[in-house]
């Protein structure tokens, strides 16, 4: 009778006598299965993210991904102890940028001011009378200066020979020309009418011979051949419409065009 509680009391015993952190140690793998199943959420978020159509998808699928993975970066950020730091670091190197400079103004004022105001000089004290009319002008844009002569002044009617007034008043110019070099184009220009001449073919022939007519001769007087060269139009650039004698009288001309850009050459200022 005596062996019977004592064998009892020894298997109590045993029985309490289990490790105590084996019942802790059944749940860990809660851990494991919760930030499986966060990183599972944020995937499937992601995908749905990436589902989107509609307009601003973009904007709404980064504040999406952010804010999930910011969540699983946070259940997974290790708690700091103690006051965080704030601020910048101190050997962080600050790099100052500065402006990139505006590119140079190409055009100098005080040289095409000065071949503005000589060839207004010289119409003005030398052919003021034709100026009044209207035979001859100069104008002056932001990027040209402009010498505007009638092809009445210049030629004889279908002609594309220089008068002997025209090779006046080219010399005048050439010597403005050749104190302030600068690129010049020689435009001619034809009224609308057929060119009723055995030498000539039609009005491209008429206005290109006219224009060449005016450059020759302002080489043979000095300018510099490399900076010079002529156009002709037809009468694809008329000044008025052809309506009328006195409106064809105005676009049959010869303008001068005197660039205020610099160059070398008149080459490579049209081609480089």
């Amino acid at each position: 009778m005596s062996d019977a509680p004592s064998r009892s009391s020894k298997r109590r015993r045993v029985v309490t006598k289990l490790p105590p952190s084996s019942a802790q140690g059944r749940d860990r793998w809660i851990l494991s299965y919760a930030d499986f199943i966060t990183l599972l959420f944020a995937f499937f978020v992601a995908l749905y993210s990436l589902s989107l159509k509609n307009a601003g998808d973009e904007q709404r699928l980064k504040e999406t991904l952010h804010g999930v993975f910011d969540a699983v970066q946070k259940s997974i950020k290790p708690i700091n102890i103690g006051e965080p730091i704030v601020g910048e670091p101190k050997d962080i190197e600050v790099v100052e940028t500065k402006p990139i400079p505006a590119a140079p103004p190409t055009i100098e004022e005080s040289n095409s001011s000065a071949v503005y105001d000589l060839l207004s000089q010289v119409v003005e004290n030398q052919f003021s009378g034709l100026h009044a009319t209207g035979q001859i002008s100069v104008t002056e844009s932001a990027n040209w200066v402009s010498l505007e002569l009638k092809s009445g002044l210049l030629f004889g009617q279908g002609e594309y020979d220089l008068t002997n007034e025209a090779v006046a008043l080219l010399i005048l110019v050439a010597n403005v020309l050749k104190v302030h070099p600068s690129v010049i184009l020689v435009e001619g220009n034809t009224d609308d009418l057929p060119v009723n001449s055995s030498r000539l073919v039609s009005n491209w022939h008429l206005s290109s011979l006219r224009s060449s007519s005016v450059v020759d001769e302002l080489v043979y007087r000095g300018v510099d051949p490399k900076m010079i060269a002529p156009l002709g139009f037809s009468s694809e650039h008329p000044k008025v419409r052809n309506t009328n004698d006195y409106a064809r009288q105005q676009n049959r001309r010869v303008i001068l065009r005197i660039s205020k850009r610099e160059a070398d050459n008149l080459y490579d200022y049209l081609f480089k």
